[in-house]
């Protein structure tokens, strides 16, 4: 006797986050698949939640940006709590497998500490061939190494190649240090906080995540518009926000 087929999943309920139960979120908000963000109550907090058609998703680019879209714009006059991409529930019912009834005080809490803040992506780095030109003229060792390696064959100058790139590389972590140590002191001051976060690039200064009050958005872009204009000539800045605090979202 075979088997009956599992029932086929129709329609999931896509979680984006939560707010406070008496957050005021922008109507007619699409999400993803373009479908509308619905408010479901739980208690002091709600789930921002929409239809997901299919009950699949994919994680196509489109998928990415709308569920940011989404938490983005609510950040924007409210505070959010983004939940992780890809959140997905059968129903209403069941949205508290998602979201803990027993952790919904703590999410209060932690929503009204951030009810006056949004998060900002700072990007900083280097403009390669003004840090690449310090670096010779500081040290001998890679000024020699890039006159020997300077239109030669690959071949006859492997050795002498690793040993500039090592010296390059080490180069770049040092000017790194104390840059990225600048640039959050002169930072700091216009955050609640600040988080750094790692680096992969040789390039990269510095990324990090700024929370930053409501009322202090303005003085904020224009300390990092004025840090940017400072220093153009080695190091280019990206800012991005105001975002949702994806980086002060409790762990659990």
């Amino acid at each position: 006797m075979t088997a009956p087929a599992p029932e086929e999943v129709d329609t999931l309920l896509y979680v984006y986050g939560l707010v406070l139960a008496d957050s005021d979120v922008p109507e007619d908000l699409e999400g993803v698949a373009g479908e509308r963000v619905q408010v479901v109550g739980l208690g002091d907090v709600a789930a921002l939640v929409s239809e997901l058609p299919g009950g699949e998703l994919v994680g196509l680019p489109a998928e990415v940006r709308a569920h940011a879209n989404v938490l983005d714009t609510v950040a924007s006059t409210v505070a959010v709590l983004p939940m992780r991409f890809g959140t997905a529930v059968p129903d209403v019912d069941a949205i508290e497998d998602a979201v803990p009834a027993e952790r919904l005080d703590g999410y209060a809490e932690h929503l009204r500490r951030l009810a006056d803040a949004v998060q900002f992506t700072v990007r900083a780095q280097y403009v390669e061939q003004a840090v690449l030109a310090e670096l010779v003229n500081e040290e001998p060792e890679i000024r020699q190494l890039r006159e020997a390696t300077r239109d030669q064959p690959e071949d006859a100058t492997y050795y002498a190649r690793i040993r500039l790139g090592e010296l390059v590389v080490k180069g770049f972590d040092r000017k790194r240090e104390a840059d990225a140590a600048r640039l959050v002191e002169e930072i700091t001051p216009f955050a609640l906080e600040l988080r750094q976060r790692e680096t992969g690039q040789v390039e990269d200064v510095l990324e990090a995540a700024a929370l930053v009050g409501r009322a202090q958005q303005k003085a904020f872009e224009d300390a990092l518009e004025a840090l940017a204009e400072r220093t153009a000539d080695r190091i280019v800045f990206r800012l991005v926000g105001p975002q949702a605090p994806y980086d002060y979202v409790p762990e659990e």
